[in-house]
Parts: structure tokens; sequence; C-alpha cells
């Protein structure tokens, strides 16, 4: 009986192992012998010599996806920004500023004036300004010679349309002397001090101890004043009445005393007659 222990083992069938000498390449198997490195048997198909191609590792698979997706998203933004260029409004519609048959809403003109400054000037001179800026003022009751005091519209630029002309104006003051106007003041002064009768304002303004005025000048003044003299005899007699008892007759005798308020007895008797007398 022979002895089969020595058969020497099956070889691997013809075909495409890992190299044999290490790396990541394959390399054929003839079924007898390794094909030189690096180099294609003859006979083997063209389709199948694609195995010898090495096999790539993962971080280079990495590095191909990374690299696809930036050259995708190059192509993205060149054909993106090539819309957004053309297309601003990203409606498809063309831009405004292209469009040429846009119509133009006619713009209204407002016509305007300039009305002069009339305040400080007589009504004749606000009208002469008036008509050379070709306006004219309603008809008023004030003289030519009175001052206007306020105007509306104020001076300046107004529209035409609607434009109201209307002033206020007040009859000059009276041509007084310096020395009347002076008399005056200080006639309204004491009237705020104190309480006067005509005469006895008339001779505290003209008493060298008073004011000094002439007789004549200081009676203009009481005159001019506009005192209600039955008022001062209320006052007086009041003030008096403050100081001291006084019977009726007696305050009556001090009202209208040369030395005392000078009141005339008509407005001695209307100030009796108000304080309870």
């Amino acid at each position: 009986m022979s002895d089969n222990s020595n058969t020497s083992p099956a070889l691997p069938p013809a075909g495409w192992y890992p190299d044999p000498e290490g790396g990541d390449a394959q390399r054929y198997w003839n079924g007898g012998q390794w094909a030189a490195a690096g180099a294609m048997p003859a006979g083997i198909a063209v389709a199948e010599s694609v195995r010898r191609v090495p096999k790539l590792r993962w971080w280079q698979w990495a590095l191909l996806g990374v690299g696809l997706l930036v050259v995708i998203g190059v192509i993205a933004g060149v054909v993106g920004g090539g819309r957004g260029g053309s297309d601003a409004s990203g409606d498809g519609t063309a831009p405004v500023a292209q469009q040429t048959d846009a119509v133009e809403e006619p713009v209204e003109r407002i016509e305007k004036v300039m009305v002069p400054d009339m305040v400080g000037s007589t009504v004749a001179e606000a009208r002469t300004k008036l008509a050379a800026a070709g306006l004219t003022l309603e008809a008023t009751d004030a003289g030519d010679d009175w001052v206007v005091t306020s105007q509306q519209p104020s001076a300046g630029s107004h529209p035409l349309e609607g434009l109201e002309l209307s002033i206020t104006s007040e009859a000059p003051k009276p041509g007084y002397t310096l020395e009347q106007q002076n008399a005056l003041e200080q006639a309204q002064s004491y009237l705020q001090f104190s309480s006067f009768s005509r005469q006895g304002l008339i001779d505290q303004l003209s008493s060298e101890y008073g004011s000094g005025y002439p007789v004549d000048v200081a009676t203009w003044a009481a005159d001019t004043v506009g005192a209600d003299w039955n008022a001062e005899a209320v006052e007086q007699a009041q003030s008096y009445l403050e100081y001291s008892s006084f019977s009726r007759q007696g305050l009556f005798d001090q009202l209208t005393s040369p030395y005392g308020s000078q009141f005339t007895a008509d407005e001695a008797n209307y100030a009796l007659a108000a304080v309870g007398y």
C-alpha cells in the first residue's frame, strides 16, 4: 500500500491575489508562479487589469469628496451670480431702472407771493407796500395816519390762492411836549402811590416841595391822567377811617378841607355813602 503523505499540497488556481511582497497592489498568480511586479501577463483581459489599481485609503476618499463639493459650490455660485446680475428683482422681470415706458405724473405748481412787513408803518404806507407786491388791503375804518401794530399773515412768502390780508392798527399818540409827557407820567405815579383829589394832585405837581411843574402844566396833567375822582375820594375816606375814628361830619370836613384832601362836596358825599355814612 502506497504512502501519499508526501504529496505536495494543491496550488491555488490562477488569479489576482494580494502582492506577496506587500503593499496595496494585487499581483497575478498564473497557477504556478507570480507574474513579474508591475507586469501584466499576456492573455489577461483589459477589464481585468483594472484590478491592479491600488486601493484608496479612507482619507483619500474624504479628500476626493471635499474637492467634489468645492467644485459644485463654485459652479453654483457662478450660475447664481449670473442670474442675480441679469435680474436684480429675482422674479423674472426687468429692473425698474430699465423700463422706459413709465408715465411721469404732472407736478402741480403753487403760485406764491411775497407779503411785505407792514408792522410799524402807517396804514397809507402799508397800502403802498402791498400795491408794489400786487396785493390790496381790505377796507378799514382806520385813518391813513394810524400805525400798524400787527398783520396776518406775517411777512414772507405765502401761497397766493386763498390769501387773506388783515392788519391791526391804532391811532397815533398826541404830540405832547417833553414837559407835558413828564408831568403826566408823574401824575400817574402819584395816583398809584396814594389817593388824590383833582386839586390835591395839581398842588402836588406844582408845589415847590413836590414836583415843581408850572400850574398850567400840572392842571393839564391832572385833567389828562383820566382819574376817577369819586373812586379816589372813597379810597381816601377808607384810609382815614383805618387811621382814626371820624364822625360823618368830621370825615366830610377832612375830605373837603383845603388843608386836607380838597375833594369837592359831591365827591365827599359819594365817599361817605360808600363807607356807610
